[in-house]
């Protein structure tokens, strides 16, 4: 089975494009980050580019709820796409072919002692 999940950050808007039939086809960059423990501290490392493409309904849907920088979690099909550069060269890059996605909303930043001030300084019997 072929289905990959992953969460990133639009590299850019979505772009529509049509298929000579009038199906909608859309695409946008995504970059899963990841984070790497070094000398002790947690910091972001190199992040993995995808291609996402979206077909039909979902294609044309996502041109109004995605923007560039928004965090969106995909699943679909996982393939590598080949071409050749225009100075003749191959390359290639990694796509999805997705069959759901949804936009991940962030939560706003609140300062930790007003969530509960009561813990401060306390595990308060928390078994981890």
């Amino acid at each position: 089975m072929n289905n990959l999940i992953v969460t990133g950050n639009l590299g850019k808007d979505p772009e529509l494009k049509f298929t000579p039939e009038g199906k909608g086809v859309a695409s946008f960059s995504l970059a899963v980050g990841q984070r790497i423990k070094a000398e002790g501290v947690w910091i972001d490392g190199p992040a993995m580019w995808f291609q996402v493409k979206l077909f039909g309904t979902q294609a044309e849907k996502c041109i109004d709820r995605l923007r560039k920088g928004d965090t969106v979690s995909v699943s679909g099909r996982i393939a590598e796409d080949h071409w050749m550069t225009k100075e003749g060269g191959p390359a290639s890059s990694l796509v999805i072919y997705v069959n759901d996605y949804h936009k991940v909303e962030r939560a706003a930043k609140t300062d930790q002692e007003s969530l509960a001030p009561e813990l401060k300084g306390k595990d308060a019997g928390v078994p981890f």
